[in-house]
């Protein structure tokens, strides 16, 4: 009797939690099994992806640069809408950029500028304009009647002032040559209209005094000239002052 109980406790079933596990494994295995093509090409999506992503070359540094966020006339004096940010390959970047929009908040532009055009030091007026131009110089202001004769011409620009008399009784003459345009705006009593300029340019002081006599008595026009060295402003001799 002893021996018969022994043996019926020794062929006790397998506990159930085990039994559970098993049942698990064996689904999950057919389930597996049944989806294998479908998870093959999953594995396969994802390995490409990977290696699609270890081949790519990194994006091309850039830099910030300050732009105008719409077309701005001289003398426009700047707002945070009139400014943009944009990024430009390190070597497609001016000298003079401005990275950020607040140190340009409040500056005047010396000149138009074109929407999307980059905002350098150059562009905004400065305490002198006369800074980098011969010793000696002064700014005197040429008022051009017809303002669309001055299409195309632009602060920095290298120019040649003509005189015609109204009454046509001297013939045309030439006032000065190679000059360098400072600034451009409208004047004041013309804001708003497009029949006059204002060109400040960097001249010795006797061709200020001729400029200045010849504006009252006569009509002025400027043409763009070639400088012979277009990286630095005319000294007085190359200008043919």
């Amino acid at each position: 009797m002893t021996s018969s109980r022994t043996g019926k406790s020794a062929t006790s079933p397998r506990p159930r939690p085990l039994r559970s596990i098993v049942s698990i494994s064996t689904v999950l295995r057919r389930a597996v099994l049944a989806r294998r093509r479908v998870l093959a090409a999953v594995f396969a999506g994802l390995a490409v992806l990977t290696g699609i992503g270890a081949v790519r070359p990194p994006p091309p540094p850039s830099d910030a640069i300050v732009v105008a966020a719409r077309d701005l006339p001289a003398g426009t004096v700047l707002a945070a809408r009139d400014l943009r940010l944009t990024e430009l390959p390190p070597g497609a970047l001016p000298d003079g950029r401005f990275a950020s929009v607040e140190p340009v908040v409040g500056e005047m532009v010396a000149a138009p500028v074109r929407r999307g055009e980059p905002l350098t030091d150059v562009r905004l007026v400065q305490d002198s304009l006369l800074q980098g131009y011969p010793r000696g110089s002064v700014l005197s202001s040429i008022r051009i009647a017809d303002a669309s004769s001055l299409v195309g011409v632009r602060v920095g620009d290298t120019v040649n002032v003509l005189a015609s008399d109204p009454a046509a009784q001297r013939p045309p003459r030439t006032l000065a040559v190679g000059i360098q345009v400072a600034s451009m705006s409208r004047p004041q009593e013309s804001i708003g209209s497009s029949d006059a300029m204002v060109l400040r340019v960097a001249v010795p002081e006797e061709t200020a005094l001729a400029l200045a006599d010849a504006t009252v008595h006569e009509s002025l026009a400027v043409v763009v000239a070639a400088p012979e060295d277009e990286d630095t402003p005319p000294s007085s001799a190359d200008a043919g002052w």
